[in-house]
């Protein structure tokens, strides 16, 4: 009996906290050191902290301890709703004091099954921008207030989108940007949604210009001064601006009657000024109205006092425009052309204009004398007139030289260089067309006129057969006369035979007599060859060319000189030979039939014995002419019969050993 108390003692002894004996029985028969965040459960009398008596980890002691994650179970919220009992299948203990006991991999973890999916800016924001203590990752409130701020001061609004905090209505995770919202969502134009509607020019307004940070509530906005500071400074006291500005349309003061004032707004001072325009910056004191110079100034520089602007302008025409000015009541009466000129023509405009004393006793008091004074005192209306200014009706038949031709309408200034309208030399052509003249050098300066006319250089009057027995019709008709008389535009002299021009044109080869045997009017091509033989060209035709016509081998339009004597340029595409044997053809063929050769074999140094005499070309020659073996074998390997001793042995390709040409079938023995 003692002894088994004193054992009990002992037991009760060792697992006192903390006793020396107690740890070391505790780590000898734990299963190895807890992790840091039990570490201070790590001794043998703390083991019913996570174990039952006689059994392994229970969950109900592990939530005893997390308490947070047991409201999330209870709740059915959270990553851990759905995760069973076994909370040592996910945490297992006893692994040491540097074990993750989470067991937590950011790589491959779901965050879906937390019951907060990550999306848009979510999933790219690192873990410990939410999870900001390191010892839980549990827990967090998925409101967006919970992490973000509001700018909106949602907690002092009565309506519900603000009120509720409902972020999400307006934003998304995928991007913050919530503007523009739907209608069915926000519209401030809606009295159920907002205590001030927005109407006309407040419509348009962004958001930010009044919500300053996106702070919504409180604003002010009983009196448009909260926002618009007063453009009047006070002018018009403590009256509200609506008693004026009724609408924020435009801003504008639609009642506003300015016949009531002392000054009556007619003609353009009713359609065009704007307030401003005489207001200036919204000023609403008293102004001076009396005269026009009050607001309009001096523009005329004194120039018509005491006269009044009213005398020539009034307000019902645009710009203040004078509508009607006769000027025949001034010393100018205007006719011609300066009755389309502008007033600012003459008089200048704005303050720099001049209306009285302005000097018009001659043309060039306005206009500059392009004759530079060469012709005063002669007035300017001996030339000119105020029609037109240019001299159209000047007759120039009345001069020493009348126009006639080309001369008729050129601009008068051609010949009457420098403003000189005097001493023009005119007694020839060469006079003025000197640098023109190409045939200065050849012909008189005075004999211009014996070819060409006033009415155009090119029409000639040279009766080229009477002077020159040369007709140029028809070919040359329309030919320019530089074509043939082209060296320093020489016409005496010239040679009239065709080689004279036409010899670097005669194709290769062409016949070298005189052209005009095969040419003839009316036309160069096609020629023919008159009463001369084929034989003239060096191809005389016989046989089967003989019948032929030209176009056979003269190609229709082309010169009849290219074609060549070869066969090959009529026959190139028959030749069965391939081009094997080259282009003398006529070394076998004859031009009186094709079929009947001059070839004899022979000639090859082969000459055709026994049964080759009767053996067609392409036998032999299937694939060519030239380098054909004259070997038997070569040919007639395939015919040999194999049961002959002979055939097998080396001697076999010499087949003449034993055959002869003329008694192929009866070999002799060989030897």
């Amino acid at each position: 009996m003692r002894s088994s108390l004193l054992l009990l003692f002992w037991l009760g002894w060792a697992l006192l906290p903390g006793s020396a004996l107690a740890q070391g029985l505790g780590s000898f028969v734990s299963p190895g050191p807890l992790s840091s965040p039990h570490a201070d459960l790590d001794s043998l009398s703390t083991c019913t902290s996570c174990h039952e008596l006689g059994g392994g980890p229970a969950a109900r002691l592990c939530l005893d301890c997390h308490e947070e994650v047991k409201v999330q179970i209870d709740d059915n919220r959270g990553f851990h709703k759905d995760k069973g009992e076994a909370c040592e299948s996910c945490h297992p203990e006893h692994r040491g004091r540097d074990h993750d006991i989470r067991g937590l991999r950011k790589d491959d973890f779901d965050h879906d099954e937390t019951g907060f999916p990550l999306r848009g800016a979510h999933d790219r924001a690192d873990c410990e921008e939410c999870h900001t203590d390191p010892d839980t990752m549990t827990g967090l409130d998925p409101a967006c207030m919970s992490c973000h701020d509001d700018p909106h001061n949602s907690q002092e609004s009565s309506r519900s989108l603000l009120s509720n905090q409902e972020c999400e209505a307006c934003h998304s995770d995928e991007s913050w940007e919530a503007l523009p919202l739907e209608l069915a969502l926000f519209d401030h134009t809606k009295k159920s949604d907002v205590d001030y509607v927005l109407e006309h020019d407040h419509v348009d307004v962004d958001c930010e210009a009044c919500h300053v940070d996106w702070k919504f509530v409180p604003l002010e906005y009983d009196r448009c001064q909260d926002c618009h500071r007063d453009p009047h400074r006070a002018d018009f006291g403590r009256k509200a601006c609506e008693d004026c500005h009724p609408k924020p349309k435009g801003w504008r003061v639609p009642g506003f009657n300015h016949n009531l004032t002392p000054y009556k707004l007619e003609g353009f001072h009713a359609e065009k000024p704007s307030c401003g325009d005489c207001h200036g910056s919204h000023k609403t004191e008293p102004l001076a109205y009396g005269v026009c110079s009050d607001c309009h100034g001096f523009p005329h520089s004194h120039q018509f006092e005491p006269t009044r602007c009213d005398t020539c302008h009034d307000v019902f025409t645009a710009d203040f425009l004078m509508q009607e000015f006769d000027h025949d009541k001034t010393e100018f009466p205007l006719v011609g052309q300066h009755v389309e000129v502008t007033c600012v023509d003459c008089h200048d405009e704005g303050r720099a204009a001049v209306y009285k004393g302005l000097d018009h006793a001659d043309c060039d008091s306005c206009h500059e004398d392009s004759h530079d004074g060469k012709y005063e005192p002669t007035d300017c209306d001996v030339c000119h007139d105020e029609q037109g200014f240019e001299v159209e009706a000047f007759d120039h038949d009345a001069t020493a030289f009348p126009h006639t031709g080309k001369h008729i309408g050129l601009d008068c200034n051609l010949c009457h260089t420098d403003n000189s309208w005097t001493g023009i030399a005119f007694a020839s052509c060469d006079d003025c067309h000197h640098e023109e003249n190409p045939h200065r050098s050849v012909v008189g300066p005075d004999q211009c006129e014996d070819c060409h006319v006033t009415d155009g250089f090119a029409t000639m009057i040279f009766d080229h057969i009477g002077a020159t027995g040369f007709d140029l019709l028809p070919q040359h008709e329309n030919t320019a006369c530089t074509d043939c008389h082209e060296v320093l535009y020489h016409f005496a002299g010239l040679d009239e035979t065709c080689s004279n021009c036409h010899l670097a044109v005669r194709p290769t080869g062409h016949y070298e007599g005189d052209c005009a045997d095969c040419h003839q009017s009316p036309g160069w091509y096609p020629a023919g060859l008159g009463d001369n033989d084929h034989a003239v060209t060096g191809f005389p035709l016989h046989g089967a060319h003989r019948p032929l016509p030209c176009e056979s081998c003269h190609e229709p339009g082309r010169p009849r000189g290219e074609a060549s004597p070869d066969c090959s340029w009529c026959h190139s595409a028959d030749d069965p030979h391939k081009h094997m044997l080259g282009n003398q053809c006529q070394d076998c063929h004859s031009d009186m039939s094709w079929f009947q050769t001059r070839w004899r074999h022979h000639q090859t140094g082969w000459p055709l014995r026994g049964s080759h005499r009767l053996a067609a070309c392409v036998d032999c020659h299937a694939v060519g002419y030239i380098g054909t073996p004259t070997d038997c074998w070569r040919c007639h390997e395939a015919e040999a019969p194999l049961n002959i001793p002979q055939h097998l042995t080396p001697a076999f390709q010499n087949c003449d050993y034993c055959h002869r040409p003329y008694t192929w079938q009866f070999a002799a023995r060989a030897r």
